[in-house]
């Protein structure tokens, strides 16, 4: 039966209820092209992409006891980037749309809260988003291309949850934070390194391990090294690694559809070398990364939310709560995230028109640094999202990528790098 709202998915619950001047849950992804950004030519693409996927057409509405969507006829307009990426989109309480699109010379942006999607279903709407650009433009787009009615925005979280399936029991401690100052609300660092994904895949091949714990494994390094220079305590490096779900479980839901695996290095049983950590981040992934023990960190999403008594709250209680909830059972037991949306692919005849994508995860307070990885055709982008002015983390990670032989090109918003 048709209706004319939509409820937020387990994960958009709870990031809706979240939200503040400097947890905006907006995290952008953007696509350059050879070419600079027509504006009325972007706001007809917009229109026809909001026809075609139009479980985007709704508006943030406050209910009693939760958030939810509601359609709507009416189209966001498109405006020139003018401030600092992933700001709120200040959406408690009115009717306002949960995304965003910018242009700023070549590039579009699609800005995203997370209560509405993950990067793989706004991945989704940007390419489409970029193929009708293409198109007013006069390229000669193709005919065959994914069905779109393909697509769903089912809460793919209760199709796959199983209620014999226990909850999740990892126990983990409370983990190490970066010594960083946050800048003044509303600004937002970050940091793009560009590289190439064939240099990096060697490196990775001679430690005989994937290029994601690579990465993990070096940032990982880094963050011990930086806790030993400014810390005579040890706690616990864990990374926050999404996982999408879609990869292990049969959907095409267009809403959120991912969980957050922890990756942990204990500096206090010991010193690890770089081929310990390695091995140390493969064996956590691994265990992780199976259907059986994905579902039950399913099972501890849903189980919350289906809580009679939390359910039972108002909606001014569960936004009081859901924060201080969120940063002890989850940013507390974080120092940091690494979200890889993978290879974006399109068709041969529109990638000579797009130069590359880009992945800006979104700010937190809890986790004041953040990377988001993309790649691209040849190349691999690398965005660091920073709530504090303090450039250590991203240059530590850059130049042992460079000691390792890998060429960079960065790209900042800072004054100076």
């Amino acid at each position: 039966m048709e209706t004319d709202w939509y409820k937020l998915d387990s994960a958009g619950k709870l990031y809706a209820s979240t939200v503040s001047s400097r947890v905006s849950t907006v995290f952008r992804l953007s696509a350059s092209m050879y070419k600079s950004i027509n504006a009325s030519l972007l706001q007809e693409a917009l229109e026809e992409t909001l026809e075609e996927m139009s479980s985007f057409k709704v508006i943030v509405k406050k209910g009693v006891f939760w958030y939810y969507f509601e359609k709507t006829a009416t189209i966001p307009t498109v405006s020139e980037e003018h401030y600092y990426p992933c700001s709120n989109l200040f959406f408690r309480g009115r009717n306002t749309f949960p995304y965003r699109v910018l242009y700023y010379n070549k590039k579009i942006s699609l800005e995203l809260s997370h209560m509405l999607t993950d990067g793989t279903g706004g991945m989704e709407f940007l390419k489409l988003l970029v193929r009708n650009y293409l198109k007013k433009e006069g390229v000669n787009v193709p005919c065959v291309r994914k069905k779109l009615n393909g697509f769903n925005f089912d809460n793919a979280f209760f199709q796959h949850y199983e209620k014999m399936v226990p909850n999740w029991q990892d126990t983990l401690d409370k983990a190490y934070k970066l010594p960083l100052r946050l800048d003044k609300r509303g600004v937002y660092h970050v940091t793009t390194g560009k590289l190439e994904i064939r240099v990096l895949k060697n490196i990775a091949k001679q430690h005989q391990t994937s290029i994601t714990t690579y990465l993990l494994a070096l940032y990982a390094e880094i963050l011990i090294d930086i806790q030993a220079q400014n810390s005579k305590t040890r706690r616990p490096i864990t990374i926050n690694v999404p996982v999408n779900l879609r990869n292990f479980f049969e959907t095409n839901t267009l809403k959120n559809f991912f969980v957050s695996v922890p990756v942990t290095i204990d500096p206090r049983l010991g010193t690890y070398s770089f081929e310990d950590i390695i091995e140390t981040i493969s064996i956590e992934l691994k265990r992780y990364l199976n259907d059986k023990q994905l579902k039950t960190l399913i099972a501890r999403g849903v189980r919350g939310e289906r809580n009679f008594l939390l359910r039972a709250l108002p909606l001014f209680v569960k936004d009081w709560i859901s924060p201080m909830v969120h940063a002890k059972f989850g940013e507390n037991l974080y120092t940091s995230s690494i979200s890889n949306l993978g290879i974006i692919s399109l068709d041969k005849e529109l990638e000579k028109h797009v130069e590359r994508f880009e992945f800006y995860p979104p700010p937190s307070i809890g986790n004041k640094i953040k990377a988001g990885v993309i790649s691209y055709k040849d190349d691999m982008y690398i965005t660091f999202g920073n709530l504090s002015n303090d450039r250590l983390v991203e240059r530590m990670f850059f130049r042992k990528l460079v000691k390792e032989g890998v060429r960079i090109k960065i790209e900042t918003n800072r004054s100076a790098y």
